[in-house]
């Protein structure tokens, strides 16, 4: 799947619900009917309703179909208790597996798939001082560090999370966040330029256990997790 046509159509989607293309209840295109309108892949279409329906633009009944909920998205600075939850157990998954994975990049990554990552490192800062969103670079930086372990069953099982990843960096990242993520970035990139497992490992599970706690921080200080409740 392509990142810059899942975003394109997203944003594309998005605005259509919020100027009212697309009525609230109104029913949307099949996820077939729409990967044929975008000439793209249904897993693609499969992946834009799943953030519409995160972002709380749309509510996807199963057997049903997709509907739609809200022209405007849930306010990110509110989280609902399951969310907040789900974003915690997430990361913890997260530290149980991908510090492995970076040691194992640091073993077998080829040599192309190390200027790739060194790029994506590169690119993120870049974005980062122009102030936009760098998800996206962070996405594809962590998922580059699976594929470099050549194991199949790694790379399936991260593919797997892709949604929930996405619904992780929906919610807004102060500033000094995203620089910690950079840096750390830079010292597990560092490591795996250097074939140093030990320390790719130990910086990977440093930049998650600080990622866990940055979020448990940020959301007790805009007090979202007060009563744990969400916005209507």
């Amino acid at each position: 799947m392509s990142n810059i046509q899942y975003q394109r159509i997203l944003n594309e989607m998005m605005q259509k619900i919020e100027k009212g293309e697309w009525g609230i209840s109104e029913k949307l295109p099949t996820i077939n009917k729409t990967a044929m309108m975008y000439k793209v892949g249904t897993s693609t279409i499969r992946e834009v309703y799943k953030s519409l329906e995160s972002k709380g633009y749309i509510n996807i009944q199963q057997g049903r179909g997709s509907f739609v909920k809200n022209r405007k998205p849930l306010k990110t600075s509110s989280i609902e208790r399951d969310s907040f939850i789900k974003l915690l157990k997430l990361t913890e998954l997260r530290i149980m597996i991908e510090p492995p994975f970076a040691a194992e990049a640091a073993i077998n990554a080829y040599n192309h798939e190390i200027d790739q990552i060194v790029e994506l490192t590169k690119d993120m800062e870049e974005v980062a001082k122009e102030n936009k969103p760098t998800y996206e670079l962070d996405l594809q930086f962590h998922k580059s560090i699976v594929e470099a372990t050549h194991n199949e069953y790694a790379v399936n099982i991260y593919e797997s999370l892709q949604h929930e990843l996405r619904f992780m960096h929906s919610f807004a990242k102060k500033k000094e966040m995203v620089e910690k993520a950079i840096h750390y970035h830079q010292m597990i990139t560092d490591s795996i330029i250097t074939r140093n497992p030990t320390n790719a490992k130990m910086y990977m599970e440093t930049h998650l256990m600080l990622k866990n706690s940055e979020i448990m921080m940020y959301e007790s200080t805009e007090h979202n997790i007060h009563n744990f409740k969400g916005v209507e």
